[in-house]
């Protein structure tokens, strides 16, 4: 299991998760101080023990001597009672002649691997019985008493003090590391704290804002790693304030667009009461019928323009479409509405399924404006067309007439809420483009409008393509 893993605290707080992290690095840091500081204790434990045992091993030679050329030893009692006590150690010792011959002391002990040149010592590691021994070879040259060969002394201890002395400079070493690393938890903490002061400034700053308030948060004197958060809020605000100017812009508009209807109806109403005559009133009556039509389209268009809003389009559903049988659906509906005005109403479609995630009702209610205002603003006997295809590698759908066309310095004006081209005796608000916009950017599409014979600068194309972001499923 990862460090990480066993120290993590589930928490949405930046002060504990920083905290968590300190852990995540300073635990490794204890452990590994732990370990160097086990062998470094051991090492020199071991030094300094081992140094005292080649200083035995010295003392130990100079009671050899060579008599008749004979190798003797002559160990006095001082210097058996300095070998032989040791309130934590079992001592062990023996002196060989040049044969490897034991001459005195104890017997069992193991010679080293590897015998060192003559006056030379070397410290090994060895067994007597069940006793791990920490030993000492000392190889004596005879040469100074007047013989041949080398004497051979070993002496050997158990670790009972090396260890005691170990732990003893492991807690020496340790003890400061962890108060050092306690200090660094309480000072990190606190610097922690202090700088996440700028924070508690920032969120106080944000609540006393009122509502309304989108002027940008100041990002001057605000530390550096705030920076890019401020900047990005200080955007979200610059679009919040052009969504409330444009909400504002379409209410005023709305609201205008409303009063004058319901103006017209209150005033046929009052002509209607006023008439005697059955024909005035009949007229009066058709004039409020016609009205309410009109007004009642404008409401549904609003409904319309709020459902298509990308804050209302949150609450949608967005399912797999197959638009080309929706193409049909729709333009069969249109169908009566058509014949009535005399107009050629097809479809034409080069793709025999197009499948995009999307909103059933918001896309029949684009299409359903595109065949409305090309029917609408389309002479008696013209031609209406729904086509879908495939245009420089991308799927267009587009509805086209022949009837007069919409001048170029117009056609980007007309998908503006309530804007509508001058001259037009049919009646309408200027939402249906605006509407057919709002719905195409939903899903992942963008709307031209170009003449249907560009040559003669006659009849109205209105293309929705859709980009790769469309998650075509073809």
């Amino acid at each position: 299991m990862k460090l990480s893993r066993i120290i993590h605290v589930k928490t949405n707080s930046i002060r504990q998760k920083l905290l968590n992290w300190l852990l995540i690095l300073l635990i490794p840091s204890l452990f590994l101080g732990t370990i160097s500081a086990y062998y470094l204790a051991n090492h020199f434990a071991n030094l300094a023990y081992d140094r005292a045992l080649f200083r035995v091993a010295l003392a130990l030679a100079d009671q050899v001597e060579v008599h008749a050329g004979v190798m003797v030893v002559d160990l006095p009692e001082s210097t058996l009672n300095l070998l032989e006590y040791d309130v934590y150690d079992w001592v062990y010792y023996q002196i060989q002649d040049p044969n490897h011959n034991m001459v005195i002391g104890d017997e069992g002990l193991m010679l080293p691997e590897v015998m060192p040149k003559p006056g030379g010592h070397v410290y090994y590691e060895a067994k007597l019985g069940n006793r791990a021994l920490h030993m000492v070879a000392f190889n004596l040259p005879l040469a100074d008493l007047h013989a041949k060969g080398n004497a051979t002394i070993l002496i050997g201890e158990t670790a009972t003090k090396r260890d005691k002395m170990a732990h003893e400079i492991i807690a020496i070493m340790l003890g400061p590391q962890i108060v050092i690393i306690i200090l660094v938890i309480l000072l990190v903490n606190l610097g922690i704290q202090r700088g996440l002061v700028s924070l508690d400034k920032l969120k106080n700053l944000i609540l006393k804002r009122r509502p309304a308030d989108t002027n940008p948060l100041e990002e001057k004197d605000a530390p550096e790693e705030l920076q890019p958060l401020l900047h990005a809020m200080n955007e979200l605000l610059v679009k919040e304030r052009s969504a409330i100017d444009e909400r504002r812009h379409f209410l005023a508009n709305a609201a205008h667009q409303l009063k004058t209807p319901l103006a017209g109806l209150k005033i046929q109403a009052e002509a209607a009461l006023r008439e005697s005559d059955l024909a005035s009133v009949q007229h009066a009556l058709k004039q409020i019928s016609t009205g309410s039509d009109n007004l009642a389209r404008l409401a549904n268009q609003l409904l319309s323009l709020a459902r298509a809003e990308p804050e209302a389009n949150l609450a949608q559903s967005f399912v797999v479409i197959d638009i080309v049988p929706l193409i049909h659906e729709v333009t069969a509906d249109w169908v009566p509405r058509a014949i009535e005005k005399n107009i050629d109403l097809g479809v034409s479609c080069q793709l025999r399924k197009f499948k995009i995630r999307g909103n059933m009702l918001l896309l029949q209610e684009l299409l359903n404006n595109l065949i409305d205002n090309a029917i609408r603003y389309s002479p008696v006997g013209a031609k209406v067309t729904v086509c879908l295809g495939i245009d420089h590698d991308k799927v267009v759908l587009a509805v086209q007439d022949d009837g007069l066309g919409i001048a170029l310095q117009e056609q980007q004006k007309v998908f503006d809420r309530f804007y509508r081209v001058l001259g037009t005796a049919q009646s309408g608000c200027g939402l249906g483009l605006a509407i057919v916009r709002e719905i195409a950017n939903q899903h992942h599409a963008s709307v031209e409008l170009d003449y249907t014979n560009i040559q003669n600068s006659q009849g109205t194309t209105v293309k929705v393509i859709f980009d790769d972001n469309a998650k075509i499923l073809t």
